[in-house]
């Protein structure tokens, strides 16, 4: 759903006579802030299809934070992110979190955007000068050096020069007694209405735990998923809370619970909690909490407060203490997430939703 109150459409002319079109919206209010706009910036290009392309990127980012966000360019197409400042000042906005979708810290991003405000650092609010009137501006780093934008170029090269060793994964999961899964989806279906691989993964969690009432309370974000699986494919590894998770998944993951003691002593956290803070410092990694609760809660606290990148949570932690709130937590965060709601859990459910997302990875969609 839009949350814009207004929409002014531009065109802008273009060589042989071709008609871009491009939106600037414009807003009655902020759902944040009334002095406050979210502009990403590109580099901008003739082509149509670039930006049809980035309206896409925008509305995605859009629908994850439920505020608006404005796409703009440098050059070649409107709405020019000058012009689109210039009218946001006038109508009293004068705080700006500029998203530069750009690859690099190129000319472009050093000069002409950065440099128009007098300033050159990152992830910092900073006061500056825009048309001789006082603002706020808050720079996001361009997109290189990002460990996902690494890995997604590196999956789409893989697809072309597909090799074993480009999967680290162990033997395939035994085949699951089909007439009980049929079963089991036919009653999921009946509770849900869902289908596809939403219905699997249902399907397979509720034959893990016996339990047909957990068909109620499983989540799935839009693009839990899809995030899963491109990251698994891309060589993204798996983290997990306890070793019986570890023990139970069908492809190599990781847990440092072992290696945990002597950070839970120094920072006053649980050992699992200390295993996942090991373990996300490293590198990205899909993240499987099935028994703690303080585990989920480390994970959620190094996206939000490190920006540490996680593609996907998959959480079933059991429990009357924390347990709800930290996957309520989950929930209403930008990661995305396949999460068993209210006091129900336990690792064998955790492990029997990732390895659905495996066989996905694995190419065995049923």
């Amino acid at each position: 759903m839009r949350l814009f109150a207004t929409l002014t459409s531009f065109s802008v002319k273009r060589s042989k006579n071709n008609l871009y079109k491009s939106h600037i919206y414009i807003l009655d209010k902020l759902s944040i802030n009334v002095d406050t706009a979210i502009i990403i910036i590109t580099h901008g290009s003739r082509r149509n299809t670039f930006v049809e392309d980035m309206e896409g990127v925008a509305k995605y980012i859009e629908d994850k934070l439920q505020i608006p966000v404005y796409l703009s360019h440098n050059e070649f197409t409107e709405p020019n992110w000058r012009n689109l400042v210039s009218s946001l000042l006038e109508k009293g906005i004068n705080k700006f979190i500029f998203a530069l979708a750009f690859l690099g810290r190129g000319n472009h991003v050093a000069k002409d955007i950065m440099g128009s405000f007098g300033v050159n650092e990152f992830y910092k609010w900073e006061e500056a000068q825009y048309e001789g009137r006082k603002v706020k501006v808050y720079f996001t780093r361009p997109l290189a050096d990002s460990p996902l934008v690494k890995l997604s170029l590196l999956y789409r090269i893989s697809s072309a020069v597909r090799k074993d060793n480009y999967f680290n994964f162990l033997e395939d999961p035994e085949e699951i007694e089909e007439n009980s899964m049929e079963l089991s989806r036919q009653k999921v279906r009946e509770i849900t209405g869902k289908d596809g691989e939403e219905l699997e993964i249902i399907s397979r969690a509720v034959y893990a735990s016996g339990n047909l009432e957990i068909a109620r309370y499983i989540y799935i974000s839009k693009d839990a998923i899809e995030m899963g699986v491109s990251a698994l494919k891309s060589g993204v590894g798996i983290l997990t809370d306890v070793k019986m998770v570890k023990a139970g998944l069908r492809w190599n993951a990781e847990n440092y619970l072992d290696d945990a003691v002597e950070l839970a002593k120094k920072s006053k956290i649980t050992r699992t909690a200390a295993g996942i803070r090991i373990g996300l410092s490293k590198e990205p990694k899909i993240v499987v909490i099935g028994n703690s609760p303080t585990a989920l809660v480390e994970a959620i606290k190094m996206h939000e407060e490190e920006g540490v990148e996680i593609p996907l949570i998959v959480a079933t932690p059991p429990g009357f203490t924390n347990a709800v709130e930290a996957k309520e937590k989950l929930i209403s965060t930008d990661i995305p997430c396949i999460v068993l709601r209210g006091n129900y859990g336990g690792s064998n459910i955790a492990v029997s939703i990732m390895n659905e997302i495996i066989r996905y990875a694995r190419g065995k969609n049923g």
